[in-house]
């Protein structure tokens, strides 16, 4: 309630607040959002699309979130008739009931456009986690800033990028981070995954796609084969993101890595990561992870040939892996292309295993980013969301 102190319009004692999250993660930023919103105006409404942990909150989804969450360009091909149904009504039921403000979370093709029009209309357009212009395609900021009134980014060397172009950002940190703790538990990590305590654990992180899977599951495992003989007493752990993965591992193994002593886990990536000593990854989201839970690793990962000439084109920064982009520096050994042999794979990992001056050097980096990234995001965007609101 409005007070003579803190007065507040009547217009922002009920706010409305327009939200659209195309997927999982999206419905995660959007909850947490909504909560914070609703802290500083409890007499809010919510409304767009959203999922199922919006929804939870009071968020009145118009559409089904699934609708939205579709990958690959043959299957966007497939529903475009339908996603631009979703789009077209989403905008015709916005401008009449004039939110105070859109907040688009990710999904950049859906919500670009609808945060275009919007802004057009005099309603306040704000993009939740910046698209990955640090990383290619830098030149997409300047139809960016024709779109929206600021941008939400989660790492702390985004802000630079929108500043050359005049684009008004705020950097929130990676929600990520918090669900990773401050030190690992490496010794309970290994008992609840059935080794012991003093076992040294490798573990693999082969990709979430089966495409990187298939290109690289047999390198790795070969890798695996060369790095046991050096060190007998190695053991390795390798998660797979569904039975499928798992099943395409396991032929790797019976091909290259009889002997090996290995195991393999679905699904517990993060239970894996914490267990292991050192790690080998693809890169991604998993090698974010993996300094998140402060593990030393080595970058491997080979593309489709016409895909990496694509990527060497477009590509803004010297690394592909985040924890050298955060760092600004090759603090991570990158193995890429035609350089993502079982040699070179297995030479770096042994020297990850002995050399502690390397270790020690990523794992106080590792804490560093994690610090930097462990930020109250929710918060943060509500701060930003305020400022930015047209009155």
């Amino acid at each position: 309630m409005a007070s003579l102190d803190n007065p507040q319009t009547p217009l922002l004692m009920s706010p409305v607040f327009a939200m659209v999250a195309g997927e999982s993660s999206g419905d995660t930023l959007g909850a947490d959002l909504v909560r914070s919103l609703k802290r500083r105006y409890p007499n809010a409404r919510f409304v767009g699309i959203g999922g199922p942990k919006m929804i939870a909150e009071g968020f009145e989804s118009w559409f089904p979130m699934e609708a939205l969450s579709v990958m690959g360009f043959f299957e966007v091909i497939k529903h475009l008739p339908s996603l631009l149904k979703i789009r077209k009504n989403l905008i015709k039921r916005l401008i009449e009931l004039q939110p105070n403000v859109f907040i688009g979370i990710d999904a950049p093709d859906f919500n670009f456009k609808v945060e275009s029009v919007l802004k057009s209309k005099n309603i306040t357009a704000i993009h939740y986690v910046g698209p990955s212009v640090w990383a290619w395609r830098e030149k997409r900021l300047a139809k960016i800033k024709q779109a929206v009134d600021g941008v939400l980014v989660l790492f702390p060397f985004e802000p630079d990028y929108y500043h050359r172009y005049g684009i008004p950002v705020k950097f929130v940190g990676h929600p990520i981070a918090n669900q990773f703790p401050e030190e690992p538990n490496t010794s309970v990590a290994k008992q609840r995954l059935g080794f012991s305590v003093d076992d040294s654990i490798t573990a693999i992180l082969p990709g979430s796609r089966m495409s990187e899977i298939e290109r690289m599951s047999d390198v790795y495992i070969q890798a695996a084969k060369k790095l046991a003989i050096i060190y007998p007493a190695m053991q390795f752990a390798i998660p797979c993101v569904h039975q499928k993965a798992l099943e395409r591992v396991q032929q790797s193994i019976n091909s290259f890595g009889k002997g090996l002593k290995i195991k393999l886990f679905l699904g517990q990536s993060r239970d894996v990561l914490e267990a292991c000593d050192q790690a080998l990854v693809t890169s991604g989201t998993a090698t974010l992870e993996c300094a998140l839970m402060k593990k030393p690793l080595v970058l491997a990962i080979a593309v489709h040939p016409i895909s990496y000439w694509l990527m060497k084109r477009l590509a803004t920064t010297q690394w592909i892996g985040l924890p050298n982009i955060l760092a600004n520096k090759p603090l991570v050994t990158e193995l890429i292309q035609e350089n993502a042999t079982a040699d070179k794979i297995a030479f770096n990992m042994g020297r990850l295993v002995v050399d502690t001056q390397l270790r020690e050097r990523q794992v106080d980096a590792f804490r560093h980013q994690y610090h930097q990234l462990k930020q109250n995001a929710s918060e943060l965007a509500a701060d930003a969301i305020e400022e930015w609101m047209k009155k």
